[in-house]
């Protein structure tokens, strides 16, 4: 399911316009940082070799879009068929002629052909996006909108992870922060943001089911706490209830009705008659009605007796 959501994110994501010249770079870059390999091939001289690898047709179809609009070249696309290794096809773009000219200008490689680790993390907010989405393209899953929210970009460097974390808080306006484990990703758990992330990068519809599902177990979940606190409401009250019912008993056990005042009597055979009843409820099955507070404290006398201590300042102002 992960796998099937995540793929229909990458189709709305290959569908969006490449934009200028710097979105354009931005997305190309973070597709080589976070899917690419960089190949230096020995001889005399030495040759440079950049290609993007991906199950997905559509992150191809990206990349061979992206190298032509960027540098004008016609990469070459290859397919790799299922066999006993891979369980799925796969798809490669690879660049041999001017790959040394786009390894520079992408700063994969400094002026000398060196390999370059870190990332420039300074750009404008287009460009951000774009990296961004060039990033969930190459190495990005969402779990399927049913499931827990988890979404998780896999990165080849911790350098390469900081700067798309760097990039995501600039765009989420929160923070985002790169794992700390020996492999180097970055991981979004919370729903909203996951859906921010989609609708920000360009995949609408995505976002739509996203979005729906997240609300509805939102929904659930606020239906399951009131469900649970209702229960425990109602199983207090039933608790109450049932030590008011004993403590008449006991009451009347020990000095029998007579024993009792009117106003106690009175309370003590309306809870009996009615031991599903609130203390509101009692109070108005009483001639003359009596609130709540005064319901209780003459329930608190009867407890009192039970107990053989019945205490004189329990008595409100309505109670003998």
């Amino acid at each position: 399911m992960t796998e099937r959501f995540t793929e229909r994110v990458r189709q709305e994501l290959a569908r969006q316009p490449i934009g200028d010249a710097s979105m354009a770079r931005a997305e190309l870059t973070a597709l080589l940082r976070f899917a690419g390999h960089l190949t230096i091939v020995g001889g005399t001289p030495t040759r440079v070799e950049v290609s993007v690898e991906s199950t997905s047709g559509a992150v191809a179809r990206r990349a061979y879009t992206l190298v032509q609009h960027r540098f004008g070249l016609r990469p070459e696309l290859s397919v790799r068929l299922p066999d006993g290794i891979r369980s799925s096809r796969s798809y490669r773009v690879r660049i041999d002629v001017g790959a040394e000219q786009i390894a520079e200008d992408l700063g994969i490689v400094d002026h000398d052909g060196r390999p370059v680790d870190a990332v420039a993390a300074e750009l404008t907010v287009a460009a951000a996006e774009a990296f961004a989405r060039g990033a969930m393209l190459g190495a990005g899953s969402i779990s399927s909108p049913e499931r827990p929210p988890h979404a998780e970009i896999a990165a080849t460097t911790a350098a390469s992870a900081g700067a798309l974390a760097a990039v995501l808080t600039q765009l989420l306006r929160a923070p985002v922060r790169p794992t700390d484990e020996e492999r180097p990703r970055v991981v979004i758990k919370s729903g909203e943001r996951i859906g921010e992330l989609l609708a920000t990068l360009g995949a609408p519809q995505a976002f739509l089911e996203w979005d729906d599902q997240r609300l509805r177990r939102q929904l659930r979940g606020d239906a399951t706490r009131l469900a649970n606190a209702d229960g425990a409401n109602l199983r207090r009250s039933i608790d109450a209830s049932a030590a008011q019912v004993a403590a008449v008993e006991r009451a009347v056990q020990a000095v029998g009705w007579s024993g009792l005042d009117d106003d106690l009597r009175s309370i003590a055979l309306a809870r009996l008659a009615n031991p599903d009843a609130s203390l509101s409820e009692l109070g108005q099955l009483l001639d003359p009605p009596i609130g709540k507070s005064a319901v209780h404290r003459r329930l608190r006398r009867l407890e009192g007796i039970a107990a053989g201590s019945d205490d004189p300042s329990d008595r409100g102002p309505t109670d003998p």
